[in-house]
């Protein structure tokens, strides 16, 4: 029975990889009644429960993984996911900074941190953690977002326009940082490539209401009510 712990262990590795994330759960669960003190599998099904909006049970089994791996530095950051989703804000960056303790090049761990730290206000703090970030991984479309997103709430519009530019660089279709590059260029005054912002998030994100909202603004601004009234209903 023990020659297929690595087959279901690595099973579950691909099927999460592939996105089949209930087969991948079905996977660790199989690899932990053959051996039920395998850490890293307790820890790679709570990344998965977490993705699948499990929570509760996300974060139980990453405990189970600290308890029989304390200083696992990737089970500490996937226990602060699952914390943070849980709105448990204090507790995430607590997790996050053990992770950091533990291994201080962990990209993902300072970004992470980053969300949490900005959900709890403290964006001067954030700013720097996603700086630390994008250090140790600058080719990371996302933490470049993640500072544009940060640089915006602060209020310095050039710098958050010049992070969405480089993360869309490095991912064209980033729907996300589409926005808040036109939320930028708004706030710079620059409303008509704003609106082209806009509009190229909603080309790759149809339904994403936010951007639907902030077209609305955008055509506002430019007098076009008719069609700013529209895009409010969009919304």
């Amino acid at each position: 029975l023990h020659d297929a712990l690595p087959i279901y262990s690595n099973l579950g590795n691909a099927l999460q990889d592939l996105g089949q994330l209930d087969a991948a759960a079905a996977g660790y669960r199989r690899a932990l009644q053959i051996k039920p003190d395998l850490a890293t599998a307790h820890n790679n099904l709570g990344n998965v429960l977490k993705v699948l909006g499990q929570f509760d049970a996300a974060e139980a089994s990453c405990r189970l993984a600290l308890a029989l791996k304390p200083e696992y530095a990737e089970a500490h950051n996937n226990l602060g996911n699952a914390l943070k989703e849980l709105a448990r804000l204090d507790e995430a960056a607590a997790s996050y900074r053990r992770a950091l303790e533990l291994k201080p090049d962990y990209a993902e761990a300072h970004s992470n941190l980053g969300n949490t730290l900005k959900g709890l206000g403290q964006l001067d703090a954030a700013i720097a953690s996603y700086r630390r970030a994008l250090q140790l991984k600058p080719d990371s479309a996302e933490m470049h977002y993640n500072l544009g997103n940060a640089l915006l709430d602060f209020g310095q519009a050039d710098g958050a326009a010049a992070s969405c530019r480089r993360a869309l660089e490095i991912k064209p279709d980033f729907a996300d940082a589409h926005n808040i590059l036109g939320n930028a260029l708004q706030y710079l005054g620059q409303i008509e490539d704003a609106a082209a912002s806009h509009r190229q998030a909603l080309e790759l994100n149809p339904d994403f209401a936010g951007a639907h909202n902030n077209l609305g603004i955008d055509l506002k601004i430019l007098g076009r009510f008719e069609e700013a009234v529209a895009s409010y209903r969009r919304a």
